[in-house]
């Protein structure tokens, strides 16, 4: 008898034991937020055969994101089926904003003249560019704001109103396509974030849908730092007083409420600023981070708590319960 409530006692322990432990609780949910402002882009290079920075591949409607793609004779790389990207006016693509093709998109050449994410580059003889636009120029759709998402280090988000003017002729290039849709060969945003420096990855593809390139698929890989050029240091603290000094003239009292980032800076957190390098261009805008950066649900202590103490609760009563019966037998 002995030995039979010893195994009941041990079963009761091992189920307390389970109610404490971590798979007992409710997982930590990352949620992606917002990450609004600049997503400078690094230019596209090629050194040896291999592009870097961000470039643009066209995949041939038998294809998959690895290939084969078709070739730009206009390409400055060994691979021809890269095309190199570099940031226009704006510095790059911005989230939490449009950035539209202007009114007169064309030359009289049908080159595009758009040049506030990337500058315009040749593709077969015929300069295109990129813009995002509230309302899709090919489809007429209503567009929805673009937007990049984090969670964790990973990126995610909403570019439908991402499209390609080429030779008098307009394709959108989003992901997803206007209303939500991944057609074809389209595939969702997606990328890495470093928190510490700022710097980023996005890629997505999205399949052409009417014109020359009908059922050909775009494939986009940017590169840069969010907020700011490519290869930015941290500002350097101010040095602290010497004791007893009073503050400089200029100086805020602790209290007095933040000052406005000075141009060229980015807000990270409230106290924290990280200088770009190189100047602004006007109108570009400065980023500001959620100051929670990686918020998720947490099991509040005293719900651990009472889980414990029910699980032990339990298992007393369970073995009192078990000698109780047994007596009675």
């Amino acid at each position: 008898m002995i030995k039979h409530l010893t195994r009941r006692a041990t079963v009761a322990l091992v189920v307390a034991a389970a109610a404490m432990s971590p798979a007992a609780y409710p997982a930590v949910a990352d949620t992606a937020t917002p990450l609004n402002g600049l997503f400078a882009l690094t230019p596209g290079s090629c050194a040896e055969g291999r592009a870097t920075g961000s470039y643009f591949r066209m995949i041939l409607p038998a294809g998959d994101a690895s290939g084969p793609y078709l070739a730009n004779g206009d390409s400055t790389c060994s691979d021809n089926t890269v095309t190199l990207l570099a940031p226009g006016t704006d510095g790059g693509l911005k989230s939490g904003e449009y950035q539209p093709q202007p009114a007169s998109a064309f030359d009289g050449n049908g080159n595009a003249v758009s040049g506030s994410i990337t500058q315009p580059v040749k593709f077969y003889g015929v300069g295109f560019a990129t813009a995002s636009n509230q309302t899709d120029p090919q489809t007429g759709q209503a567009t929805s704001t673009p937007q990049i998402t984090v969670s964790g280090d990973k990126l995610g988000g909403d570019l439908s109103a991402f499209g390609v003017t080429w030779n008098n002729q307009v394709f959108n290039q989003g992901a997803p396509k206007p209303g939500g849709a991944l057609p074809g060969k389209t595939t969702a945003v997606t990328g890495t974030y470093d928190r510490g420096s700022g710097a980023f990855i996005l890629e997505w593809t999205s399949q052409i849908v009417g014109g020359p390139f009908n059922d050909f698929t775009g494939l986009w890989h940017l590169v840069g730092k969010v907020g700011g050029g490519a290869g930015g240091a941290a500002a350097a603290p101010p040095p602290a007083p010497a004791p007893g000094a009073p503050p400089p003239p200029d100086a805020p009292p602790a209290a007095a409420a933040p000052v406005a980032p000075a141009p060229g800076q980015v807000v990270v957190q409230a106290g924290q600023q990280f200088a770009s390098p190189p100047p602004l261009s006007a109108g570009q805008q400065l980023i500001a981070l959620p100051v929670d950066d990686n918020p998720r649900t947490v099991t509040p202590p005293w719900v651990i708590a009472l889980l414990v103490f029910v699980a032990i609760g339990g298992g007393i009563l369970f073995v009192v319960g078990e000698r109780i019966f047994n007596r009675g037998r």
